[in-house]
């Protein structure tokens, strides 16, 4: 019963926040790539329990979307490298998790193209 729904409400939510927010787009097949997408999720800092309940998957999801084989207990490191390497496409949000799941709520509705001639579709509120 209760512990199940509360779990995956935790699941989902979680989730969702590794992979939406407002400035994040959707791409169309012709727009899409694997770095691409892998460079499209989101880190957010959940804090020390989460991190150490969830090894890190959410502090440390972009690395996880460019390479799954990396295990947990070397994801720091290779978050640190990707967002050295790559600063202006690595995606991190300092924003606390209640706020970012609130903004995330409130805000991301639907999408729609940005540009006719563009396959990045954007989040607007509806």
């Amino acid at each position: 019963g209760l512990p199940l729904i509360v779990t995956n409400m935790w699941l989902v939510g979680y989730t969702w926040l590794q992979h939406t927010d407002v400035d994040v787009p959707h791409l169309s097949g012709d727009d899409f790539s694997y770095m691409r997408g892998a460079f499209l999720s989101i880190d957010r800092p959940y804090g020390k329990l989460f991190d150490w309940l969830h090894h890190k998957i959410g502090s440390t999801h972009v690395a996880h979307h460019i390479d799954c084989t990396i295990p947990h207990y070397h994801a720091r490191e290779a978050t640190d490298a990707i967002a050295k390497a790559f600063p202006k496409a690595y995606l991190y949000d300092p924003t606390p998790v209640h706020k970012a799941l609130w903004r995330v709520a409130t805000n991301c509705f639907a999408v729609k193209r940005e540009r006719p001639d563009d396959g990045r579709y954007l989040w607007v509120p509806v």
